[in-house]
């Protein structure tokens, strides 16, 4: 095959992806601008999005390494290329668990700086001895101090379910981040980046200057690759995975937009394609949930798990700007953290309410969501004997109710509801992670004149309407669906359909029982 391309796949040092000859999708221009109108700055963006890439760009530029932007936008831009001082903090690639491992973290940084500028015997806690390298740092007369923290939040979400560590966490960051504010003489530039903005971290109450610039349009794209740069920059890499997988090069664009495409990170402003997925898509030459598999973090599962959260809340959610950034509470603003964490996008903006809509951003996200929750919720707790998802697949497309709802009633009566508060919002997740992880249309919670409907399960043939009781009976829920007139959406319809009523036990943690019925 010809043209053979470098992809960077799991390379966040720019000079390592210059050097070698790898892809690179000039985000420079965007760096000048960065620089030249902004002194702190805070930028959250989801995990694998290229955050890293872009403060190790940063550290190049301010060191005034020129060589390396050869032919980028910025050698145009930049006439003096001053070398700073560069001191940088990364709290990726480790679990803090315990307060001790962060301070650990933080002296080994500053121990590295102070072999470089030096250390008093005074200078005892992180925050003295940081003040004191940024301070011998900017020797008089001399540039400014450049500080680049990346994902400054981290330590704040490894230790999100332990209240007490994440208060000591807390004071130690607090007196850490406080340094940028009593040393602003020093300092030239500062960018943090993470996935939130936690409002208790002394950072953003200090800095009241902090230029938050996560949902500002002009740099939206500056992590991730936008519909012009995916264009612009990866045409040849089609055309190579097209020849590889004998398709056509537009069934390899819509393929790549409808997988990885599809995070918005303003109202008003073009889709943003996960970079860490397209690179690991074309360098494999086939398509994969990569990002998904390598960058699910696990406390998000267990907020779901831990508190009773419907799901069905996740999709189509309406936040302000105030609760889409602000990360004080994650487990109770739980959908800011979905959405901070790249699990929801912004898909719609009310300007009469100045509300963002978020929803899914893509397949990829979508399907590998429902497929880890039925892992989280389902699969740890079956038997030796597995479900046999193709049999009920094939049951539920082929018509055949009474047959799908006995393998669900098995297959609940081995999920254990474990520390749900709710346990009638845990059987109703249950009920639809299992119906979305298998690829099936799915409703909940559907709204008519008369009330709304637990769930509607629609195939190319049929039409499924459920609805749950709890501690009840399933001629109740029956009842329900006709005296509500849940069915009469779907008179015209020309596909079979059927009521089905189920009741689920709390006592007994099993599906006690369900009635079926066909509606035409």
């Amino acid at each position: 095959m010809e043209n053979k391309i470098k992809y960077p796949v799991g390379i966040q040092t720019f000079s390592e992806i210059i050097t070698k000859g790898y892809l690179y999708v000039d985000k420079t221009e965007l760096v000048y601008k960065l620089v030249s109108e902004n002194k702190y700055v805070f930028l959250s963006r989801p995990r694998r999005f290229g955050k890293s890439l872009l403060v190790s760009t940063l550290e190049e530029y301010f060191k005034g390494n020129k060589d390396l932007f050869k032919g980028l936008a910025i050698e145009k831009l930049e006439k003096d290329w001053t070398e700073h001082p560069v001191i940088r903090f990364d709290f990726t690639g480790q679990s803090y668990e315990d307060s001790q491992k962060l301070e650990d973290k933080i002296n080994m940084y500053l121990s590295r700086y102070e072999d470089i500028y030096g250390a008093k015997d005074s200078e005892r806690d992180i925050a003295t001895r940081f003040n004191g390298i940024i301070t011998r740092a900017h020797k008089k007369d001399g540039p400014r101090v450049v500080v680049l923290i990346d994902e400054y939040d981290k330590p704040l979400l490894d230790s999100i379910h332990d209240d007490g560590t994440n208060e000591l966490i807390r004071e130690k960051l607090q007196g850490f981040y406080s340094v940028l504010k009593e040393c602003d003489m020093h300092i030239e530039f500062a960018l943090l980046t993470g996935v939130g903005k936690f409002g208790h971290v002394s950072i953003f109450s200090g800095l009241n200057n902090l230029k938050d610039i996560s949902l500002n349009p002009k740099y939206n794209s500056i992590c991730g690759v936008s519909e012009t740069e995916f264009h612009d920059n990866f045409a040849q890499s089609v055309s190579n995975f097209a020849e590889a997988n004998s398709l056509s090069e537009k069934e390899v664009w819509d393929m790549f937009k409808l997988l990885y495409d599809g995070y918005h990170f303003s109202n008003k402003i073009e889709g943003i394609y996960n970079p860490f997925s397209i690179l690991n898509a074309f360098d494999d030459e086939k398509l994969g949930a990569y990002w998904f598999t390598y960058g699910t973090p696990t406390f998000l599962i267990n907020i779901l798990r831990k508190n009773p959260l419907s799901i069905t809340d996740l999709e189509g959610v309406m936040l302000t700007e105030r609760d889409l950034s602000d990360m004080t509470d994650p487990v109770n603003n739980y959908h800011a953290l979905f959405y901070q964490t790249g699990y929801l996008t912004i898909k719609g903006y009310d300007a009469e309410t100045k509300r963002y809509m978020l929803d899914f951003p893509n397949e990829e996200v979508r399907e590998g969501f429902w497929d880890s929750l039925y892992k989280q919720y389902v699969v740890k707790g079956l038997p030796s004997r597995p479900f046999d998802i193709f049999s009920f697949v094939d049951d539920v497309r082929g018509g055949h109710p009474d047959e799908f709802m006995n393998r669900l009633k098995a297959l609940v009566s081995c999920i254990s509801p474990g520390v749900e508060k709710q346990k009638e919002i845990h059987f109703q997740n249950v009920m639809q992670i299992i119906f979305k992880m298998l690829g099936l249309t799915v409703h909940t919670e559907v709204v008519n004149s008369m009330g709304r409907c637990d769930m509607t399960v629609e195939t190319n043939d049929y039409v499924y309407i459920l609805e749950f009781k709890i501690d009840s009976t399933a001629e109740a829920a029956i009842d329900q669906i006709r005296e509500k007139g849940y069915a009469h959406p779907y008179d015209a319809d020309q596909r079979k359909v059927f009521l089905i009523g189920a009741d689920f036990s709390t006592r007994t943690n099993e599906l006690d029982s369900y009635l079926i019925e066909e509606y035409k």
